[in-house]
């Protein structure tokens, strides 16, 4: 029941997310694509499959943080927060059901994108690499798993249906602007998640997975999502 509740609450946002992360960057390197001709070097199809790989990472931040809104802080500021607490299970019980569930949306808007796009890309060019495009999907993945523990975390401390968000995004133009701007840009959850620290010219991903930072955001993103969990239990309703 849990599950059910919690996909009806977001089945809107996920599928159109999903529509609009698979088609827009698959017309990218599709269009892009045919700009090429036999002799184009094989650099431009990888230049090209990055590019995608950006659009995607722009859309799924904006999807994921609209995705994790809400709550049961949002329910408490529409008066129906009575009504799910009610429920025999405790608030440890419906946050992680909630975050299961949206983690596994947002994994989703990963994967599925990245092989729509990716099949694209090799019918209409010679970007033919899989540990290419595994290595983005990795760095995606395991630092959007960052933002989105983030989304979570702000909407189970502030309230305000959209409030949450307008703080997450906040956040995101901090990283984006500042952070990822300056002489400590290595640290940029953004700039790991394009890639940009592990492309040579071509640009193709030349030193493998960093797995420490993989490990590094997965870790900070986990107890992040405990300190959600902890701070709707302490919440008084």
């Amino acid at each position: 029941m849990l599950w059910y509740k919690a996909w009806l609450e977001t089945r809107s946002r996920f599928l159109i997310s999903l529509l609009g992360i698979v088609a827009l960057p698959c017309y990218l390197v599709f269009d892009e694509n045919g700009h090429a001709n036999p002799h184009t070097p094989v650099d431009w199809y990888y230049h090209v499959l990055h590019n995608g790989h950006g659009l995607i990472v722009t859309m799924w931040l904006a999807a994921v943080i609209l995705l994790m809104m809400g709550g049961i802080l949002r329910e408490k500021a529409n008066g129906t927060a009575s009504f799910t607490l009610a429920l025999p299970v405790s608030r440890a019980h419906l946050m992680l059901v909630r975050i299961l569930s949206g983690f596994s949306q947002a994994m989703a808007l990963v994967v599925v994108p990245w092989c729509a796009m990716y099949l694209v890309a090799i019918t209409t060019g010679r970007a033919t690499s899989v540990s290419h495009a595994l290595s983005h999907v990795v760095l995606l993945g395991a630092g959007g798993l960052v933002f989105f523990s983030i989304a979570v975390l702000t909407s189970s401390v502030v309230e305000g249906e959209y409030t949450a968000p307008a703080v997450t995004f906040g956040l995101l133009f901090a990283d984006i602007a500042g952070l990822g701007q300056s002489r400590y840009h290595a640290f940029s959850i953004w700039n790991f998640m394009m890639g940009t620290e592990y492309l040579d010219r071509a640009p193709q991903l030349v030193i493998g997975i960093p797995w420490p930072h993989v490990i590094a955001n997965v870790l900070m993103a986990v107890l992040l999502m405990a300190a959600s969990i902890r701070a709707i239990q302490r919440r008084e309703f």
